[in-house]
Formats: C-alpha cells, sequence, structure tokens
C-alpha cells in the first residue's frame, strides 16, 4: 500500500490526508492516528508539498525526523521516489539522535553518553544519599529522575518542591520532597565529575546553544514521525531548531504505539 501511495503521489491518498498534505498552517500542526492509517505516508508527502511548493529556495531546507534510525533510513528511501531531485536535495531526513550528536560535534561538545543506569556508578552512589525510613525503592527514584526532574529540566531543590507530579502515583510531602532531592542532587554531581551525560541532556544541551548563540539553521520547516516516543526535552530542541512561521512544524503519532 505504501509504495501505491508514493508511485500514485496523492491518488491513493484518502481525500482529508490530501488535505493535510497541502494545507497552509498557521503553526504547528499535529496529526493522530492508529497504526496502518497512513500517517508517514501523509508525513511523506508534507515533506514533497513543502519542498517543491512552499520552501522551494535554493537555500531552504526540511528537516524530517523520527525516532529511531530504521525508520529513518526507509523513509529516505521512499522519498526518492516521491519528490523530484531538487526538491529531494532540500530534504534532510535523520533520527533525532544522529541530529544532535552531528550538531553538538559542529560545535566542539564533547560527551561521554551513559543510556543505562545498571552500568552507571554515579547512580549508585547517588542512591546512597536516599533516606532508607522512606521505603522508596531504586526503581522509585530512577523514574523520579525521568519522569519528573529530567522531564521538566529541574535543577534545585525549589522548583523540585514545586513541580507537578500528576500521574506519578505515589504521594510526597514537601518535607519527602526535600529529603529526596539530594539523590537527584548526587546524582547530577557524579556525571559532572566523571564527564558523563544521559542522552536528554544532550538534547537540552543542543537546544541551550542553539538559543544561547542565536545559531541560525537552515530549516524552515520540521516534520516528526513516531513522536509518540519522543520526549518533551526533544520537543523542546525541535521547537528551537525551526523559527515560528506558517509551515513550521508538523507532527504525527500514535500514543498507543509507543515504546
Amino acid at each position: 500500500i505504501l509504495q501505491l501511495a508514493i508511485r500514485a503521489q496523492l491518488v491513493f491518498l484518502h481525500p482529508k490526508q490530501r488535505k493535510l498534505v497541502s494545507m497552509e498552517a498557521n503553526g504547528p500542526v499535529r496529526v493522530l492516528g492508529g497504526a496502518g492509517t497512513g500517517k508517514t505516508v501523509v508525513a511523506m508527502h508534507r515533506a514533497r508539498y513543502l519542498a517543491e511548493e512552499v520552501f522551494n529556495k535554493r537555500e531552504d531546507r526540511i528537516l524530517f525526523t523520527t525516532f529511531t534510525r530504521n525508520l529513518a533510513t526507509d523513509i529516505q528511501e521512499n522519498l526518492r521516489k516521491l519528490c523530484s531531485v531538487d526538491g529531494l536535495s532540500r530534504i534532510d531526513v535523520v533520527n533525532l539522535d544522529a541530529w544532535v550528536a552531528n550538531f553538538l560535534r559542529s560545535q566542539g561538545y564533547r560527551h561521554q553518553v551513559v543510556f543505562d543506569e545498571d552500568e552507571n556508578d554515579a547512580w549508585s552512589f547517588a542512591l546512597d544519599q536516599a533516606p532508607s525510613d522512606l521505603g522508596l525503592t531504586p526503581n522509585f527514584y530512577r523514574s523520579e529522575w525521568e519522569q519528573v526532574v529530567q522531564a521538566q529540566n529541574i535543577t534545585d531543590a525549589n522548583q523540585y518542591l514545586k513541580a507537578s507530579r500528576i500521574g506519578r502515583g505515589t504521594r510526597l510531602s514537601r518535607d519527602s520532597k526535600k529529603r529526596i532531592w539530594p539523590v537527584f542532587q548526587e546524582y547530577r554531581a557524579q556525571l559532572n565529575e566523571q564527564g558523563k551525560k544521559e542522552y536528554v541532556d544532550l538534547l537540552r544541551d543542543a537546544r541551550v546553544l542553539i538559543q544561547n548563540k542565536g545559531i541560525s539553521l537552515p530549516y524552515r520547516a520540521v516534520i516528526v514521525d513516531e513522536a509518540q516516543d519522543m520526549s518533551a526535552e526533544a520537543f523542546r530542541l525541535i521547537r528551537a531548531i525551526v523559527r515560528e512561521e506558517p509551515n513550521d512544524l508538523f507532527i504525527v503519532g500514535d500514543a498507543h504505539q509507543r515504546i
């Protein structure tokens, strides 16, 4: 079905999908749909439309990004069949972590990435600060770090005391928050001392570099596929990559398929 849709251009797309592809959007657009509904096909046609009909100056670029490297490769190959040579030259297809790595490298940024807390002795040192009488498990601290501290870019105790914890399940009093904050503080200190970063830190650092240095990137639009697998910090970075204007962001995903 995908190949048929590509070979037939828009002929095999549903009328509502054709409208999504060619509409002039005043701001970011999110397209939701279940598995097999054609979200990626719509996103590819949107990329072709923008590259050939809207942002078609020689210097214009469109970033088409997704969560996984393999999907980015498939999209690139399918866009070759869909786009003109000129249009394809304006579309950069790359998964987000590769884009971040290339961008940080171009800025002279050096880092060692930590992906698994089980192999990260900084986390073990941090858990030594956990108050035993609260009865909170290591899994609780890890998920609290990922879903609250990192997700909301919290850097000090006062921010943590005010942070939203909706959906976390375990209630914490103000005093309990004060007592467990040293765990997260120690973890960050250990990472800094060892010259290590978590992946979400790289996303944040890339965004901060763009904003603080006033870096102007060539992208007129960003198209995001499989958006359900992107973190809040990933979307903060994506927002920084492209300036706000009509047709700037086109995001497709399905929360029920989240990794």
